[in-house]
């Protein structure tokens, strides 16, 4: 298993995460927002969905937009077909559907449905933090970076609380966002452990179910073969587990399809991706957007531009460069993917949301530049120094994201600049 030899330390870490995001929402967030937090925003038509497969068994989402409205006037039927289809991906809504059966079990009042609907995905974010340090623990074992199991920890710790997610753990619950960065964390310590293709392949898939722009993930494996193949060759087994990886990996796209074939309620797909997506007229403006813009990857959450460095540093050497220039390629292509969409900004948003998959990406980011700065320093004096001051660093950009994300869910800080 993956999860095997994280040790208690760890696991506990996970748990105390995992409550209290859940605790918070409850406690903090509702009596804040009127539980009406949970779902503000699109996560709006993801609970509808949630809804609708919980109550009604079924994608169409007729019943609950006559319910409850449509908010932001999405829930079109352009095909003229009688169906009105989730207008994101179902992996979101599928995470609802238990807290939604247990509120209605438990028969609490309305005002608690939003909270039981995003239960799971507040909780989520201590698979997130597991999911970072099973990926650290698998670049030790390879041999790729050398690191004790408190450093692990560590910045497995920073990436979590660090970069965006703890904000969609604690206030905007309803998004995609946590979960989609706890299924990436997990399939990538999926693959570098070696897990057989079955493993991988349901990891890809979950992936793919939260956000479909995580087929972009597979750019990590593929430059790791390129180094590889070069360095030593590759062995039929390897192309035939490819293979296998992505016939499973088919089980995250089925509902789009279904969606799209079965009933075409939108006629561009129910994600509604076409080229009017996209704008490139102004491709390099809008990618200083993505980086440094008001929900820049790099100016919202500076650890991310720790990890950039180590990442960098990790392409110097040969036993971890194909590691780095894959997760450099992932992060680089989601880059100029989200520069090319018609709202590079994000909208109201903690920061670079879109990147939230890349936490994973700045955990090991962070364990190669812990790993670089400790063998630059190794039997000199100021070894102890360095390691507290990066240990400092990491506390610091943690503090401050955390209270960034306290500011904002007060109303302190603007999203919408």
């Amino acid at each position: 298993m993956a999860a095997a030899g994280l040790g208690r330390r760890t696991w506990l870490i996970a748990g105390v995460l995992a409550v209290a995001a859940l605790a918070y929402t409850f406690a903090v967030e509702a009596p804040r927002h009127r539980g009406r937090s949970a779902i503000a925003g699109d996560a709006y038509y993801i609970y509808l969905a949630g809804r609708s497969l919980a109550f009604d068994g079924d994608i169409d989402l007729s019943n609950q937009l006559r319910g409850f409205g449509d908010r932001w006037k999405l829930g079109q039927d352009p095909a003229q077909d009688g169906w009105r289809l989730p207008v994101r991906e179902l992996g979101p809504s599928l995470l609802m559907v238990p807290g939604l059966r247990v509120h209605r079990a438990l028969d609490v009042h309305p005002f608690w449905d939003p909270c039981f609907a995003a239960a799971l995905a507040a909780m989520s974010i201590g698979l997130t933090f597991a999911g970072c340090a099973a990926s650290v623990q698998a670049l030790q074992r390879r041999g790729l970076v050398a690191l004790s199991a408190g450093r692990r920890d560590l910045v497995a710790l920073a990436a979590t609380l660090g970069f965006v997610v703890p904000y969609y753990a604690l206030v905007s619950t309803g998004y995609a966002h946590a979960p989609d960065a706890a299924a990436v964390a997990w399939l990538t310590a999926f693959a570098l452990r070696g897990a057989g293709p079955l493993a991988v392949g349901l990891g890809l898939a979950a992936a793919l179910l939260m956000r479909l722009q995580n087929a972009l993930w597979l750019l990590l494996p593929a430059a790791w073969w390129v180094v590889e193949h070069r360095r030593a060759g590759t062995s039929p087994s390897r192309y035939r587990d490819a293979v296998a990886v992505l016939a499973v990996s088919v089980l995250g796209v089925l509902p789009q399809l279904y969606m799209n074939v079965a009933h075409p309620g939108s006629q561009r797909g129910a994600i509604r991706w076409d080229l009017d997506f996209f704008d490139l007229q102004h491709l390099g403006r809008d990618l200083g957007l993505v980086l440094f813009g008001g929900h820049g990857l790099l100016s919202w959450t500076p650890i991310a531009a720790v990890a950039l460095v180590g990442l960098v540093l990790g392409l110097t050497r040969p036993a971890s460069r194909g590691v780095a220039l894959g997760a450099l390629a992932v992060i680089g292509a989601l880059t100029l993917l989200f520069a090319c969409a018609r709202d590079p900004g994000g909208g109201s948003a903690f920061g670079a949301r879109r990147h939230a998959g890349c936490t994973v990406f700045v955990a090991i980011g962070l364990a190669m530049l812990s790993d670089w700065l400790a063998r630059r320093t190794a039997g000199t004096r100021a070894q102890r120094l360095v390691a507290v001051g990066f240990a400092a660093l990491l506390l610091g950009l943690v503090a401050y994201n955390l209270g960034l994300v306290e500011a904002a869910a007060r109303g302190l800080v603007k999203l919408d600049r």
